[in-house]
């Protein structure tokens, strides 16, 4: 693009404020007029970009992800079509060809309700992959893995070696480990030398080196980008995520917006690096403090115990922590994003933020917010908190979920609810939990089909407006930002144009409807012609 104006006209253009425009004019990385054709035209000189019937949107905004963890598992051997246990292990054979003799063996992406042995995979089936070099493979929740005997040795996990609270080490009989090693547990996975995170959360920061995590980070651009996706939250950020920022920012590779949540073991990050005034920038920036108060919905391990269901899980902290530490957070003006599935520990987060008069401008959020009450969703109302769910994962993994735990699944992720107590609507895909395709996701919002084709949860169905609201400006609210998620002046021009109106198709082609370009800073970032640009 020359250094002239740009402007976009010849197709819908829906700016998410409640309004269609006729053409969007940018001048240098900002929107600088929405409106009539003729405006835009008499602003200045301007390339004109006709969108030939194509549908303009502003760049969609994702307020729950793992970039560097997406990189990393796009990387691996890809497990999410399994159907078997036989089928885990021949999918890692198969990867482990084009891999050196001694390198470890990794996949990502296991459910255990899809695959016919109704079970998680255990070190001895993973032996069938290789003896002799670790074999390690993350569950589709990010929440855990299994490993291999030659993987439980070399991390030193043994009969003797116990279980920390907030963590799983699955064990037979004998107090023998059988390969299933989760959430809190995850630190003994990551080396002498690895990231740690104690019972703060489930270490899914597998170390890798420098070089790698840059490519890794490129290839996780690549696919939101495509997706059409411009704005993140990154809602897991150690030293390990930071430093990989910061070095793609220097070298001028970062080309989505990234508002990070550093993790709350490593809050001492945000005092090192400055992160409350001195990092960020418009590309790069510190949201707040992720915290975590149970497990994982769809592995089974979120805090369910009042019997109603077949997992019951664990909180990751002990009485009282949980509360201190998003208290302190709360206290010095941060915000926080916490995740939570069962009541229970819905309630921790709402007890903690109760503590103080509510703050609106923080925006408090809880990650996921499985399964609250009425009268939780309520006080959220009151405390200015906002949920963060993934319509996406209802379609995936809610036949598990309703099989797990009946009495409940109808309420698994209610935007509906959310949307009529007057809750913010917001949508992500905490890819790689789902891959971050928005209009899946809006479909999965609007008609609450699992993947055996039942609705799960007709009361908590969005519309298609609402929908497409949560993947912009309510994706934007959440990270707080006020520069993106709509197409208004004075915004970024961060714009995704689609093969189709998502608005105006029938709902069962909404799925259908691609990404042809993805715009960043006012030009073309991504297109389906030359992929990253």
């Amino acid at each position: 693009m020359s250094s002239r104006g740009v402007v976009l006209t010849g197709g819908p253009i829906y700016t998410m404020n409640g309004s269609t425009v006729e053409a969007v004019r940018l001048d240098g990385d900002r929107i600088s007029l929405v409106g009539p054709l003729d405006s835009a035209m008499a602003s200045g000189a301007a390339e004109v970009v006709d969108l030939a019937g194509r549908c303009l949107l502003p760049g969609f905004v994702d307020a729950h992800t793992h970039p560097l963890m997406l990189g990393q598992c796009m990387t691996w051997a890809d497990l999410s079509t399994a159907s078997s246990i036989d089928e885990v292990v021949k999918i890692l054979r198969e990867h482990a060809v084009g891999l050196d003799r001694t390198s470890p063996i990794r996949g990502f992406g296991y459910d255990q309700h899809r695959l016919t042995d109704d079970r998680h995979p255990t070190a001895v089936d993973l032996d069938r992959v290789s003896e002799d070099v670790t074999v390690t493979i993350m569950h589709a929740s990010g929440h855990g893995y299994v490993v291999n005997s030659s993987g439980l040795d070399t991390a030193g996990i043994r009969a003797g070696v116990p279980t920390p609270t907030g963590g799983l080490i699955d064990r037979d009989e004998y107090g023998n480990p059988t390969g299933r090693v989760f959430d809190a547990a995850c630190d003994l996975l990551t080396g002498t030398d690895g990231t740690k995170v104690g019972n703060h959360g489930p270490n899914l920061h597998i170390p890798d080196t420098s070089e790698a995590l840059a490519a890794q980070l490129d290839i996780a651009q690549g696919s939101l980008l495509s997706a059409g996706v411009t704005s993140v939250g990154d809602c897991q950020v150690t030293d390990r995520e930071l430093s990989t920022y910061v070095d793609s920012r220097e070298a001028g590779r970062l080309r989505l917006r990234v508002t990070m949540y550093v993790l709350s073991s490593h809050v001492a990050l945000v005092e090192r690096h400055g992160l409350d005034s001195g990092l960020s920038d418009d590309h790069l920036g510190f949201g707040g403090i992720k915290h975590y108060a149970d497990g994982s919905l769809v592995s089974g391990t979120a805090y369910l115990p009042c019997g109603c269901g077949a997992t019951h899980g664990y909180l990751y902290h002990e009485d009282g922590e949980l509360e201190e530490l998003i208290d302190a957070s709360n206290a010095l003006g941060r915000q926080t994003a916490t995740h939570a599935q069962g009541p229970e520990a819905i309630q921790l987060v709402l007890d903690a933020l109760g503590r103080r008069e509510p703050r609106p401008g923080l925006r408090h959020r809880i990650e996921h917010c499985g399964f609250p009450t009425d009268d939780q969703i309520v006080e959220m109302r009151r405390l200015g908190v906002v949920p963060v769910p993934q319509p996406t994962q209802v379609h995936l993994y809610g036949e598990g979920v309703r099989r797990d735990h009946p009495e409940q699944a109808e309420r698994m992720y209610a935007s509906g609810l959310f949307a009529r107590e007057g809750l913010p609507v917001v949508l992500s895909s905490d890819t790689p939990v789902t891959r971050p395709d928005v209009m899946l996701a809006c479909w999965c919002a609007e008609t609450r089909l699992t993947a055996q084709g039942r609705v799960l949860g007709a009361e908590a169905k969005l519309t298609r407006l609402q929908a497409l609201e949560g993947y912009t400006r309510g994706g934007a609210h959440a990270l707080r930002r006020d520069d993106v998620g709509s197409i208004q002046v004075g915004n970024f021009a961060d714009l995704v144009v689609l093969t189709d109106d998502p608005l105006a198709v029938p709902v069962d082609t909404l799925p259908g409807i691609t990404v042809d370009e993805t715009w960043v800073d006012g030009r073309p970032a991504w297109s389906a012609a030359e992929g990253l640009i």
